[in-house]
């Protein structure tokens, strides 16, 4: 079991999910003028989804972006086979 070696994501799916979160800020900031031209639940809703796509842009990026300055994804030329 120690010998296991730890699963890091692709270098490209890091990219990826960079993106993603940045697509959610945008949608954040299309959104943002959607809560005044609402009342009642439809504003609270609207209020909500900004909240949670925010938290969940931030910390998705964040974590991503952390890897992959940190060179915390897999490398084709770390595979095992590749060693003789």
């Amino acid at each position: 079991m120690e010998n296991e070696k730890k699963r890091y994501p692709s270098k490209i799916s890091l990219i990826l999910r960079i993106v993603v979160s940045a697509y959610l800020l945008y949608l954040v900031w299309g959104l943002r003028g959607a809560p005044a031209s609402h009342t009642g639940a439809e504003r609270l809703l609207f209020i909500a989804a900004m909240a949670l796509f925010t938290v969940v842009a931030v910390a998705l990026g964040g974590f991503s972006l952390r890897a992959y300055l940190k060179g915390e994804y897999d490398r084709p030329e770390d595979e095992d086979g590749s060693e003789e």
